[in-house]
């Protein structure tokens, strides 16, 4: 995620890093240079070139720029999603963390070893939590999570078959739903509560099931094929509905449509996965790390036992 702030309106206007430019900036140059090419041929050999009317562009040029709104309200509307359900993840796990440090007690305990086995556990519960969120964000940007989870739990003899499953969160949300039921078996959680610890998990396991839904499920691939070939050709028949109408300035002008109208394709495909690593995808990285430092602190663990926050790398969050 860019994030910087707002430059000047004229630093705006010639900023590349993190826009589409650098992406399209191949695809601006072939179709300006096509444009040159029938300019040259049109000057030169008037004779052997066609032209074409205006009126199929302008119909065509309004329906596609409709068109392509809609697949970039699509792609934003699934970035957004993503947002707020990240967004639903830090209170949640804020909220979990509090209820676990509040309704696990050790009110039954007679001696220091049980209430000290109670702190254990309640400890134990909140890295389970570090570890669900950690393995999320690997799942969803296919890469490994075994060194952060083994930095949360060392010499876990379990961790091996929850790394070894297919979907390692859901392994983790089910220790967690065993660590509930642990520690009202051992007295230290009231039954009434119970279901208060359960529904914040059900609500973590609710999540990343919307987020493992906006992966899986991209924009229909029928719906971008015909949206890239669509702006491919139109671009690529502009220069010969332009010429009779501004002659030697064609390219200049071709370059300037091809600009935006590639632009607003390449928009919608940066955005249509929110959870990947390019600049203006969602900074999973900064949220996990965020969510670790709160509950450890919620928890009680000291400043120096806190991993350092995540700080932007040239005006970029991961």
């Amino acid at each position: 995620m860019i994030v910087t702030e707002k430059e000047s309106w004229l630093g705006m206007i010639f900023a590349v890093h993190g826009t589409t430019m650098e992406s399209i900036w191949p695809r601006v140059a072939v179709v300006f240079l096509w444009a040159i090419l029938t300019t040259v041929v049109a000057y030169f050999f008037p004779d052997r070139y066609y032209t074409l009317t205006m009126g199929p562009f302008t119909v065509v040029g309004l329906a596609l720029a409709i068109f392509l709104g809609f697949r970039n309200n699509a792609a934003y509307d699934r970035y957004w999603e993503g947002r707020k359900l990240w967004g639903r993840m830090v209170n949640v796990c804020r909220s979990f963390t509090m209820q676990i440090n509040t309704l696990i007690d050790d009110a039954v305990a007679s001696n220091a070893q049980t209430s000290d086995e109670a702190q254990n556990q309640r400890l134990h519960m909140v890295r389970l939590i570090i570890c669900h969120i950690h393995a999320l964000r690997h799942r969803l940007r296919d890469t490994d999570a075994a060194a952060d989870l083994e930095e949360q739990l060392p010499d876990d003899n379990q961790l091996p078959q929850d790394l070894a499953q297919d979907n390692v969160p859901a392994a983790i949300a089910d220790r967690i739903s065993r660590q509930i039921n642990s520690a009202w078996r051992s007295g230290r959680l009231d039954t009434f509560h119970v279901p208060l610890l359960h529904n914040c998990l059900t609500e973590m396991v609710d999540i990343q099931g919307g987020c493992e839904r906006i992966k899986s499920t991209p924009i229909p691939f029928t719906y971008s094929v015909l949206t890239h070939r669509t702006v491919f050709i139109y671009c690529f028949a502009l220069p010969f509905g332009l010429h009779d109408t501004v002659g030697i300035f064609t390219p200049l002008v071709v370059g300037m449509i091809a600009y935006i109208f590639l632009g607003l394709d390449a928009v919608g495909d940066e955005i249509e996965q929110p959870f990947m690593t390019d600049d203006n995808d969602l900074p999973l990285l900064q949220l996990t790390t965020m969510i670790e430092r709160n509950v450890l602190q919620l928890s009680g663990c000291p400043d120096e036992e806190l991993p350092d926050p995540i700080q932007p790398v040239d005006h970029i969050l991961i």
